[in-house]
């Protein structure tokens, strides 16, 4: 069995898979949403299955569920193309994908976000979800710890920019210029709002507010060293971290 993506199994393959102790499920959480005239709307989908993916082929037992590429994303709802649900509807989904996947013997299952959104949703209904599924369950959702992971890639590429929200800036554009370059549309990219920005206004007021490309940075420095870099880092900690929490589970 060459995929980790459960979505390219059959059933017999991911019955064999499952036969495996523990079995573990990795569900990135994504979003459709603008990411400024050079970035797809799929841009965070794309970096959490691709984070997910690659957190499963070090991980013993590993695979990876189809992707929830819609979260709260409000924010961006002035341009065309943005979907966005509300966090308790994700909430819900969570639960639902819990469910489901421990109804199939699932040991261990990891909820993974790469949307800024989607942090809050996961820390909300883990607590709850662990209580009452019989499978092991990890959020990786401390959106503090995965801000500094990127800015320490970036910062370790020798791209020196200040983003304290990250949004089709250097860093989001440099990860997929690194995993999925002809996404990239390399002849629009742009310096977007480059100053400090309110989080209060943002999330009250859109994001339009401050760049009406919807860029928050400048997409022009990125490179697809740099999303390497940003890439290996994130996945070299969260593959510790998972670790680390399933061994403290292990000694309950």
């Amino acid at each position: 069995m060459d995929s980790v993506l459960l979505a390219e199994l059959t059933w017999t393959e991911v019955e064999a898979a499952f036969e495996h102790e523990p079995a573990t499920v990795l569900v990135p959480l994504g979003a459709t949403e603008q990411h400024g005239p050079h970035l797809p709307l799929g841009t965070d989908t794309t970096i959490a299955t691709a984070l997910a993916r690659r957190v499963a082929q070090r991980l013993e037992n590993a695979l990876v569920a189809p992707p929830i590429p819609v979260g709260p994303s409000t924010e961006h709802d002035s341009f065309p193309g943005t979907l966005s649900i509300p966090s308790r509807l994700l909430e819900d989904l969570l639960a639902e994908h819990v469910d489901s996947l421990a109804s199939h013997a699932v040991d261990r299952i990891v909820l993974l976000p790469a949307h800024g959104g989607s942090f809050a949703a996961v820390n909300a209904v883990v607590p709850t979800l662990a209580a009452e599924t019989d499978a092991d369950l990890v959020g990786v959702s401390n959106l503090e710890q995965y801000m500094e992971l990127l800015a320490e890639g970036l910062a370790e590429s020798g791209i020196d920019v200040d983003e304290p929200v990250v949004h089709a800036g250097a860093t989001e554009t440099s990860m997929l210029l690194a995993l999925d370059r002809e996404a990239v549309r390399e002849d629009e990219l742009v310096v977007g709002y480059e100053d400090a920005v309110s989080p209060a206004r943002l999330f009250n007021r859109g994001i339009d507010v401050y760049s009406s490309e919807g860029v928050l940075g400048d997409s022009r420095k990125a490179t697809a060293d740099a999303g390497d870099e940003i890439v290996d880092r994130v996945v070299d900690a969260y593959v510790g971290l998972i670790r680390e929490e399933f061994r403290a589970l292990e000694d309950e």
